[in-house]
């Protein structure tokens, strides 16, 4: 009896042992498979591109996770540049570099920080249409519908902080532009039609810190007084009649749907996700004349952003990526970079890119 106890004694520590020795082999096996960190930050216009791209990407990769934080396309160049604590692995811009951020070198795409020594690569990752839109049904919705859509030129004198005068003066054809002015000083819905509420416009937008705001501010004012280049006179956003902004395209959503005589933009994707609240308008590429006379006012679309038709507010939008990061991130954007990545991009409601750019993108993969 006492050697079948032993017997079984033995046989249950033998058990235990080959049981201990399997957990410490798996257990091994667990150790080595280390859990890697993709960190991303910037823009709120690429964030809708890298979430979609990161929770595709970390699915079907375990052993990555995926962090993508906003915080504007100058926090995406700083951080990119950091050799600190807040670094990241890819940056996020809805604009190009400035030359206070970083120099360009020969090849066009890669950059030199100017704060510190990471040389960084800059891949294009969707097309953008720029979107001006208002409250759907809304005061402001009813009045550009019947101008049916809005000129560059219209959108200058609604935002500019310049007088009217100092517009008039660099160009802008104010009988064309606001053909029912009341001459109050007042920029009202009422003085660019007379179909409209006699209702002070009031305005939205990105702050200083988004690549949009320079983006919108270079298409819509005079580029070199919005970049207060030396011998122009600066021209910049309305802040006196209270040009409200924020970083976070969700508030701007918010302010406009509201108020209904509120006008404002941001990327394309954002619009597409609040379509049940606010309506796209119709941009006339003409820099001194009103949608009435200029005609030929385009709605954002996949089409009219692809072939440029929507212009001059079509743009590319950026991923940055630090060049010592390669091993980590390379997977990251050949996925992005497929057919499946792609197809992200237009759920997220921009315009992939053509494939002759996906291949030029591909080899930009240090």
């Amino acid at each position: 009896m006492s050697m079948k106890r032993n017997g079984m004694a033995w046989t249950l520590v033998l058990t235990m042992m080959v049981a201990g020795l399997a957990g410490c082999i798996g257990g091994d096996d667990d150790a080595d498979t280390e859990v890697k960190t993709i960190n991303i930050a910037g823009s709120s216009t690429v964030y809708p591109v890298a979430s979609a791209w990161g929770q595709a990407y970390q699915t079907v990769n375990t052993d990555v996770t995926v962090t993508v934080a906003g915080g504007g396309s100058g926090a995406g160049a700083s951080k990119v540049c950091s050799t600190d604590t807040d670094s990241v692995h890819i940056g996020d811009m809805s604009r190009d570099w400035k030359d206070s951020e970083a120099t360009r070198n020969a090849d066009g795409y890669t950059f030199d920080c100017v704060n510190s020594d990471v040389t960084v690569t800059q891949l294009v990752v969707a097309v953008d249409g720029l979107s001006v839109v208002v409250k759907k049904g809304g005061a402001a919705d009813q009045c550009l519908n019947s101008m049916g859509g809005i000129s560059m030129a219209q959108l200058r004198w609604v935002f500019s902080d310049w007088t009217e005068s100092e517009l008039e003066a660099d160009g802008v054809d104010l009988n064309s532009t606001t053909p029912n002015n009341d001459g109050d000083d007042l920029r009202e819905w009422g003085d660019l039609d007379e179909s409209c509420d006699n209702t002070e416009i009031t305005l939205w937008g990105a702050d200083s810190d988004s690549g949009t705001y320079e983006y919108f501010g270079e298409q819509v004012f005079c580029k070199n007084c919005f970049s207060g280049k030396e011998g122009y006179e600066y021209e910049g956003f309305d802040t006196e009649r209270g040009y409200q902004n924020s970083a976070d395209d969700n508030q701007i959503v918010k302010g406009i749907d509201g108020d209904e005589n509120a006008i404002g933009y941001f990327g394309y994707a954002y619009y597409e996700e609040n379509a049940n609240k606010l309506n796209v308008v119709a941009i006339a590429n003409n820099d001194t004349h009103g949608v009435q006379d200029a005609g030929g006012a385009v709605i954002p679309s996949e089409q009219t952003v692809a072939d440029n038709s929507y212009a001059p507010l079509s743009r590319a939008i950026y991923m940055n990526v630090n060049n010592a990061n390669w091993d980590l991130v390379r997977g990251f954007f050949e996925y992005g970079y497929s057919e499946e990545g792609m197809e992200h991009v237009s759920d997220v409601g921009y315009v992939a890119l053509p494939d002759h750019m996906i291949e030029d993108m591909l080899g930009r993969l240090g």
